[in-house]
């Protein structure tokens, strides 16, 4: 059977500021040169990127019943996501996350809008047997569904279906459920500063760099793949270079990163060093436009960031 990537998680439109005359400054106007309204969400982008990359996803999630949402919906669409487990509200409003871009730096506030309230566990449990994979993204933006995960995790396995979690920040710190939900991962995608919170927390004790952290998460979790951004990534005990690029808005790339991971090994079947190689050619291409989706990021051209 071809592999096929249920995507479940976070949906929110971003409306992004961009070319910043100068940085944002407290009581002060600052002007901009560039307005858009685009796709958001970790778990939305992360599957609009595999499904351009040439894969089969699917994503379930929850959005409100307004033009937001109806943007999401159309975006998602037009990368070749399918869409028949995303359900609409009318009780809540689509979740928008501002984005404001300066330079290669960005600020983000979100509102959280049915990101609060999503919980699609029951949809994903009766759909789990048409899939091959699951990913989720943005856990700790969708606090309702946190504390399913790890059943939600655990059932998929049972079923004979890989895992992946893409975490995103946990504002608390706390890095609630973790401990229940990382034996059930295949892969495990964070940053860095994620990394080194999240291992700190299971060692009960600060660690000392990204190495380390990896070394923590390994103890716990099948396969941790740590994303360094211009620095590249480290995982399976060593460092992978990432490609430079002009970075226009760093947005969504370290969702195309995974995306792109999970496409080389899923649908290609590459080698680990294989596999991370494309997903940071991924990477560095979503830099190179605005936002965090874009039609510009294909295989053709990830494949030529290659060489």
């Amino acid at each position: 059977m071809r592999p096929s990537v249920l995507f479940a998680g976070d949906a929110n439109a971003d409306i992004i500021l961009s070319g910043l005359a100068e940085p944002p400054q407290e009581d002060r106007e600052v002007f901009c040169g560039g307005f858009a309204a685009a796709l958001g969400g970790s778990t939305t982008i992360a599957a609009a990127a595999y499904a351009r990359l040439g894969g089969r996803a699917e994503f379930c999630g929850l959005l409100g019943d307004d033009e937001y949402g109806r943007l999401v919906r159309a975006e998602l669409s037009r990368a070749g996501v399918g869409t028949r487990l995303l359900r609409v509200s009318r009780a809540e409003r689509t979740g928008v996350t501002v984005s404001v871009v300066y330079g290669s730096t960005r600020t983000q506030v979100t509102y959280s809008g049915c990101l609060a309230r999503v919980d699609e566990s029951e949809a994903i449990r009766r759909s789990l047997r048409r899939f091959t994979h699951m990913h989720v993204s943005g856990i700790y933006g969708t606090p309702a569904f946190l504390p399913r995960l790890a059943s939600v995790l655990g059932e998929a396995r049972s079923l004979g279906l890989s895992t992946s979690l893409d975490t995103q920040w946990d504002a608390s710190g706390t890095w609630t459920c973790a401990e229940e939900w990382l034996p059930s991962l295949s892969y495990l995608f964070v940053n860095e500063d994620e990394a080194r919170s999240l291992a700190g927390r299971l060692r009960g004790k600060p660690v000392a760099g990204y190495a380390e952290a990896w070394a923590a998460l390994a103890e716990r979790t099948a396969c941790p793949i740590i994303k360094l951004g211009p620095a590249g990534s480290y995982a399976a005990g060593r460092a992978f270079a990432a490609y430079p690029v002009d970075v226009i808005d760093a947005t969504g790339a370290g969702d195309a990163f995974a995306a792109a991971f999970l496409y080389a090994t899923l649908e290609e079947g590459l080698t680990f060093g294989g596999a991370i190689a494309l997903a940071s050619a991924a990477g560095a291409v979503a830099c190179t436009h605005e936002g965090g989706a874009s039609p510009s990021l294909s295989l053709e051209r990830v494949r030529r960031m290659l060489g």
